[in-house]
């Protein structure tokens, strides 16, 4: 790959300021650690610039007020289409669904999207699952005393992912990752 240029500087700015007053969950951790976390799993899984760039924008219309024209216009449609496919339901989608309501209806469409798209969902979901693996290490148990979700509505959730990627993106270091961490969390949900 060639070297990244000014363009993925301008995105990882631009992602610092949408996601500037964001923080990971249950932390005092800046939201900007997920994105580029998931951005290096990107790069290192041999994705090029225009997917890291929509790894590091991969929340933006889920977690911000950007509108899809603002990102489109910004990025162009191969950027934007990624992060439109990494996307379960933009913010004001949200409002009108419940969390298994967006989770399945993204489901259904990642069946048909690209190995790009799918290796940043890959990436993010081994992002936040290593998060969570690393929070219950933490905290333990009690994590889930704050959590919205349940051990077993989370490990649901990333069986359901990992059983569309797998296939799609083979005996890859992210896949095998994605594969370690839900085992791990299995684990602990099987406690909880």
């Amino acid at each position: 790959m060639d070297m990244l240029s000014e363009r993925f500087d301008a995105a990882v700015v631009w992602a610092a300021r949408q996601h500037a007053r964001q923080r990971r969950h249950n932390t005092e951790t800046p939201y900007l650690s997920h994105l580029l976390a998931t951005c290096a799993i990107v790069l290192e899984e041999g994705g090029d610039e225009q997917l890291a760039i929509a790894a590091l924008l991969h929340d933006v219309l889920e977690d911000t007020t950007t509108t899809r024209a603002e990102l489109h216009d910004r990025f162009g449609t191969a950027i934007y289409q990624t992060v439109d496919d990494c996307t379960d339901a933009d913010h004001r989608e949200r409002a009108g669904m419940s969390w298994r309501e967006r989770k399945q209806s993204h489901l259904r469409r990642m069946t048909a999207f690209s190995p790009g798209s799918l290796l940043v969902i890959a990436a993010d979901k081994v992002c936040s699952l290593q998060s969570l693996v690393d929070d219950l290490e933490r905290y333990g148990l009690a994590l889930f005393e704050r959590s919205v979700r349940s051990a077993e509505e989370l490990l649901e959730g990333y069986q359901e992912v990992y059983a569309i990627l797998a296939p799609r993106l083979g005996n890859r270091p992210v896949v095998r990752r994605l594969e370690l961490l839900i085992e791990q969390l299995a684990t602990v949900a099987a406690v909880s």
